[in-house]
């Protein structure tokens, strides 16, 4: 329902910050409103700006996925992890962040629908 993080707030407070109303990080959507996942830290720092809007644990889903286009091109086109323009360091960002502890991460990359998909074994070895 927003596009970037920032728009979180608005969206929020139209909720009363009601408990139960969840934060889904879709990373391919974020990177395309033009959150820098493909900067060093720039995972980090989006992640504690939803965590600063939204507050603990309203994080409870990411869509993983890769991004055909580049950053701020506002095209949300999925790519297979590490080989789009957002890169696997923000994937091992996103997975180490306290605030994604035991959240799930759902794949949506090409081909993801299968069980043998090989980004599947690739975000568990971002995640070790």
């Amino acid at each position: 329902m927003c596009a970037g993080v920032d728009d979180l707030e608005a969206y929020l407070a139209a909720l009363d910050f009601h408990p139960k109303a969840g934060i889904c990080l879709d990373t391919c959507h974020v990177f395309a409103a033009g959150a820098p996942l493909d900067e060093p830290g720039g995972a980090t720092a989006t992640v504690d700006r939803i965590v600063e809007i939204g507050g603990p644990g309203r994080l409870r889903l990411v869509h993983a996925n890769d991004s055909k286009d580049v950053r701020g091109a506002f095209k949300d086109r999925h790519e297979k992890i590490g080989q789009g323009h957002i890169g696997t360091a923000a994937f091992a960002e996103l997975l180490h962040h306290p605030a994604t502890e035991g959240v799930p991460f759902i794949l949506e990359t090409p081909g993801s629908r299968s069980a043998d998909d090989p980004d599947i074994g690739l975000l568990k070895e971002l995640r070790a």
